[in-house]
């Protein structure tokens, strides 16, 4: 463990006047990955520096009682998962689905570990809207759980993306889940707008996100959208855009994403070029997402945000 770039990021939050010049030439994403590394999400960690300030022995004392059992270790996943075809349509489409890469009981054990959290019961469906506190839009700050830590060691979502990375030097990230109650006429739908999670500015970093299904999810259950092939085409598509035109505003108006429909325990990635948004839920259970994302380990969002 990296105390010292832990030890930075606890300054920066709680003591920012004692950062050295030299302290502050350590990257944001250093501390990222260090806390992603131990298995502890970032929300989590800032949310404890902020919120609590605490004295620096009690972040260590926080830092090693969040720590996964680093005895958990990834199973080795020699054989390929994405087959030729499945990469002819990657870089066609620029995305791909890794079927049943959690079995089905696991995702019910996500499902089960979401209800609980939430404080809500699956058989009454005026509980499911009962807003919780950790609740924004359609993501719920959930992150740590025995559940949601198995999920993120699956081999085969590990290796898709070693695959699509072309390398096996890349680490997962610790992210949230997200829950799309149907649309009711006392509810609407919370989630973004047709989007990206980059920035625009050319050249685009190149980068992968993924989303996991916990329930079945159909075309009209809340699937996730995006513009596929996009990604072939965005430079061209940004050059022809007016001076005064905000790219993220005419893809809007201009773009039209499609579904991306799988079952409880398929997996999507997609390159991050691709415009791409949740969807209002018109079905009858609500849809439940675990995101899960490997950045390479020279991974920098270091740069201006256009």
């Amino acid at each position: 463990m990296s105390w010292i770039i832990l030890e930075n990021l606890w300054k920066r939050a709680v003591d920012p006047a004692s950062i050295s010049s030299a302290d502050k030439d350590q990257s944001w994403n250093e501390e990222i990955k260090a806390l992603y590394k131990l298995g502890i999400g970032m929300e989590d960690a800032l949310q404890f520096l902020y919120f609590e300030k605490p004295a620096l022995e009690t972040f260590k004392n926080w830092i090693n009682n969040k720590t996964k059992n680093q005895n958990n270790t990834e199973e080795v996943f020699a054989d390929t998962v994405l087959s030729e075809e499945d990469l002819e349509f990657w870089n066609k489409n620029g995305y791909v689905v890794v079927k049943d890469a959690v079995s089905k009981k696991d995702c019910e054990a996500t499902q089960q570990a979401i209800w609980n959290f939430l404080e809500m019961d699956p058989n009454k469906k005026e509980s499911w809207y009962n807003r919780h506190p950790d609740q924004k839009g359609l993501m719920l700050n959930f992150s740590d759980h025995e559940t949601l830590n198995k999920n993120r060691f699956s081999p085969r979502i590990k290796k898709a993306y070693e695959q699509l990375y072309n390398t096996t030097n890349i680490y997962k990230t610790i992210d949230k889940v997200s829950f799309n109650p149907p649309e009711t006429n006392d509810f609407t739908f919370l989630g973004s707008a047709l989007h990206w999670d980059t920035s625009l500015k050319q050249p685009i970093k190149f980068g992968l996100q993924g989303l996991l299904y916990l329930s079945d999810c159909g075309i009209n259950d809340g699937a996730f959208h995006c513009v596929a092939g996009f990604h072939n085409k965005i430079n061209q598509w940004l050059d022809s855009l007016e001076p005064n035109e905000n790219p993220r505003d005419k893809a809007l108006k201009t773009l039209e994403p499609k579904p991306i429909t799988g079952n409880a325990g398929d997996f999507i990635i997609w390159d991050n070029r691709l415009p791409h948004c949740a969807t209002p839920n018109n079905g009858k259970n609500p849809r439940m997402v675990q995101y899960l994302t490997y950045l390479p380990n020279d991974y920098s969002t270091a740069g201006e945000w256009i």
